[in-house]
């Protein structure tokens, strides 16, 4: 499809609030685009659907699907070039209350049964004028090796992001998810050292995940957790691999038990997610929930490609919203944790 007839179509979209998906899969040259038929607002909560989802980091809020059965499915061969310059004025961070919020989860961890709470922080930038496209496709060439994606809704909004992490793949059965934790800044060599608190976080997440798949799933296999690099940030990374049990609604009931993993929320789960909402002064909503689709058909199988949506951004008019969070422990220092997720933000600001 050419430039400007791909452009009028997604203007099209928009003015007739249909929902639409642009997205480019890990290391892909390509792009996929969804566009819905109807303007209804289609959910799910049984993931039973052909689709695109896209889901809350609170699932008590809606998750949205584009369903495949209406909608039309275009591939972009190559990605578009398309001018990306972009002004933006950023808003200046204020650290004092973020930091305030990582001293009382420190302070809650080292006195009650708390391992650990990933909190969450904003910024926001201001455009003089917003060109979707443009802005998606910044995130496009500025990283190649994510999931990119460009999210549009009339019940969310836009969302735009570069996700380094799956949450979950499967096809026939076989499972592929991923602890991704521990956070450093890339600074010209993947040969780095992992501290005690960083290797630490990265094993509550191996291990909420491998007793949590052990449920679901049989014939677990668990790599050494290696180094990736995420545009300018390095993290840890350990691939856990197995076969799903062939029973009723088995991928509802594996999402209900991942996510959120400890990598977004903590450890134990219901301890971090009570301090997140009980302390934490933003409203998430998608930002480190999960997207992707579920349940098309690839060379006659069955696949669901679900991706932790970091790493974003919610736009609202000429104003975009953009997320970061890190992981809290009792050996986490106020400095480096604020440095982290200042990290974290110029990985999108980066791109504008």
């Amino acid at each position: 499809m050419a430039d400007n007839r791909f452009l009028d179509r997604i203007n099209t979209q928009i003015k007739s609030k249909k929902p639409f998906v642009l997205y480019s899969d890990f290391g892909e040259q390509s792009m996929q685009a969804l566009f819905q038929l109807d303007a209804k607002a289609h959910k799910t909560s049984f993931y039973t659907e052909s689709g695109f989802v896209f889901a809350p980091f609170d699932l008590d809020l809606p998750t949205y699907i584009i369903p495949t059965t209406s909608s039309e499915r275009l591939h972009i061969d190559e990605i578009p070039d398309y001018p990306t310059a972009l002004e933006y004025l950023a808003k200046t961070s204020e650290s004092t209350s973020h930091k305030h919020l990582i001293q009382k989860a420190i302070e809650t961890i080292n006195t009650s049964e708390l391992k650990k709470v990933v909190l969450a922080r904003s910024a926001s930038v201001t455009f003089p004028k917003v060109d979707i496209l443009a802005l998606y496709l910044s995130l496009v060439k500025a990283y190649p090796k994510a999931y990119t994606y460009c999210w549009f809704h009339p019940k969310t909004g836009f969302w735009l992001g570069a996700s380094p992490e799956t949450l979950l793949e499967v096809e026939n059965q076989k499972f592929k998810t991923m602890a991704l934790a521990g956070t450093q800044e890339f600074t010209g060599s993947m040969d780095v050292f992992w501290d005690e608190k960083n290797n630490e976080e990265q094993q509550f997440v191996t291990s909420y995940l491998k007793s949590t798949l052990e449920k679901h799933s049989e014939d677990i296999e668990i790599s050494t957790p290696k180094t990736i690099r995420a545009g300018k940030l390095l993290h840890l990374q350990t691939i856990l691999t197995g076969t799903l049990f062939d029973t009723p609604n088995v991928l509802k009931a594996l999402i209900s038990s991942i996510h959120p993993t400890p990598a977004v929320c903590g450890s134990p789960k219901a301890l971090a997610m009570s301090f997140i909402k009980n302390n934490e002064s933003i409203e998430r909503a998608y930002y480190s929930g999960f997207l992707g689709q579920i349940n098309t058909t690839k060379n006659n199988s069955s696949v669901t490609n679900l991706v932790v949506n970091l790493r974003c951004m919610h736009l609202n008019g000429d104003e975009a919203t953009l997320f970061a969070g890190g992981g809290i422990t009792s050996k986490s220092d106020l400095e480096t944790e604020w440095s982290e997720t200042e990290a974290k933000l110029r990985t999108i600001k980066s791109v504008l």
